[in-house]
C-alpha cells in the first residue's frame, strides 16, 4: 500500500491528500509533526531527499512533489482531476496556482522575510485576474467538474483570505464551489486546529 507523508496545514500536502481520497486511493497517511527536525532526519531525507513534503512511498520507489503523486494516481486510470480533452488546461492552471497562490501564501504564511513574502498579495492578485477570466462562464476552471486546475489554487486562496488579503467576488464564489467538494471540506477540517493554532485570528477571517 502506498504511504503517504503529509501534514495537513500544508497546502501542497492538502493537494495530494485531497486526490487520493477523491480517487479512493487505498494509502497509509504518515503525519509529520511540525517543527520537530522530521523533514531534515536521515530516514526521511533516503525518501525526500530536499526534506519537502508530501512524498508518497509506492512499491516502485519515492515519489516527491505533489503534483507528480496525483499523476501518478491519475495515471492508474479512471481519471477524476484531469478531465478528457481538458488534460492541458488542468495542468496548466495547477502550474499558476502552485508557483503564483501557493508558493507566495506559504512564505506569507511563515511571515518569512524577502520579495516573495512582500509581494505576495499582489501575486495573488495577478493570478487570480488570470483564474477569474478562465471562470468567466464556468464553475471550475476546467469545465463543470472540479480538477487538478482548481485544487491547490483553491486551497492557496483560501490561506490569503484568512490572511486578511481580500480575493474578487468571483473568485470567492468558485473557492466555495471547491470546498463544496466532500473531500475539501474534509480536509480543511483536518487542518483547521493547526489553522487556529498558529494563526488564530485565520479562522475567524474565512
Amino acid at each position: 500500500m502506498d504511504r503517504l507523508h503529509y501534514h495537513p496545514l500544508s497546502p501542497y500536502s492538502r493537494k495530494a491528500y485531497v486526490a487520493g481520497l477523491m480517487r479512493g486511493e487505498p494509502f497509509e497517511r504518515a503525519v509529520i509533526e511540525l517543527g520537530s527536525g522530521a523533514l531534515q532526519r536521515p530516514e526521511f531525507l533516503a525518501i525526500s531527499p530536499f526534506g519537502k513534503m508530501p512524498v508518497l512511498e509506492t512499491a516502485e520507489g519515492p515519489i516527491i512533489e505533489s503534483t507528480s503523486i496525483i499523476e501518478h494516481w491519475e495515471d492508474r486510470g479512471p481519471r477524476k482531476l484531469l478531465p478528457a480533452g481538458r488534460e492541458l488546461t488542468a495542468r496548466h492552471f495547477d502550474r499558476v496556482g502552485d508557483l503564483y497562490l501557493v508558493d507566495p501564501v506559504a512564505a506569507l504564511w511563515w511571515e518569512a522575510e524577502g520579495e516573495t513574502a512582500k509581494n505576495a498579495p499582489q501575486t495573488a492578485r495577478r493570478a487570480w485576474r488570470l483564474f477569474e477570466k478562465q471562470l468567466s462562464g464556468r464553475p471550475f476552471v476546467a469545465g463543470d467538474a472540479f480538477s487538478l486546475g482548481d485544487l491547490g489554487a483553491s486551497i492557496a486562496t483560501d490561506y490569503f483570505v484568512r490572511l486578511g488579503v481580500e480575493a474578487p467576488a468571483a473568485i470567492r464564489g468558485w473557492c466555495e464551489r471547491c470546498f463544496a467538494v466532500p473531500e475539501m471540506k474534509r480536509a480543511l477540517e483536518e487542518a483547521l486546529p493547526f489553522v487556529e493554532r498558529l494563526h488564530p485570528s485565520a479562522r475567524a477571517r474565512a
